[in-house]
């Protein structure tokens, strides 16, 4: 068996389409009216989702806040720029800075599904070793193995 991916309820799947296409970058790989799905990161949206699962749509809970859709940014800063022209995005969290030292947002999609959008990992390690921490630091600061430094370091992760 294998995990094959996620699939989001949504109310407008054009309004999600758009949204996801438009704030986050995703490319389409299928769009079949009511089911939408992106390249390279299995997850698709689907509209009338009740009749999928065969359970009532006043069963279909909005805004759970159990879960999130993670995303690493090349250019966080300019995400983070993109996300404040964008019109009503509803932060769940502004930028912050985790325990491991990444940067991070919070925020909500149209239908309440929670979305976490990060700076790449590798542009962490590369900012903090920058910032002239070894991995030996890093690893004692933040809790990452030195093997998993070095692997994010050398492209093997």
């Amino acid at each position: 068996m294998r995990f094959d991916g996620v699939c989001l309820s949504v109310k407008d799947i054009e309004a999600s389409k758009n949204f996801y296409q438009d704030l986050l970058g995703l490319e389409i790989e299928h769009d079949w009216e009511e089911n939408v799905g992106f390249k390279g990161v299995n997850f698709a949206l689907q509209q009338y989702f009740e009749r999928i699962i065969g359970i009532p749509e006043e069963n279909i809970t909005r805004r759970p806040n159990n879960m999130e859709l993670v995303f690493e940014a090349d250019d966080f800063d300019g995400f983070i720029t993109k996300l404040r022209s964008y019109p009503n995005v509803e932060l769940v969290r502004d930028v912050f800075v985790q325990p491991w030292g990444q940067k991070v947002v919070h925020i909500y999609d149209l239908d309440g599904h929670i979305i976490e959008v990060g700076e790449k990992y590798l542009h962490v390690l590369q900012r903090l070793i920058a910032d002239g921490m070894s991995v030996e630091e890093i690893e004692k600061q933040y809790g990452v193995p030195v093997a998993d430094i070095e692997k994010y370091l050398n492209g093997e992760w």
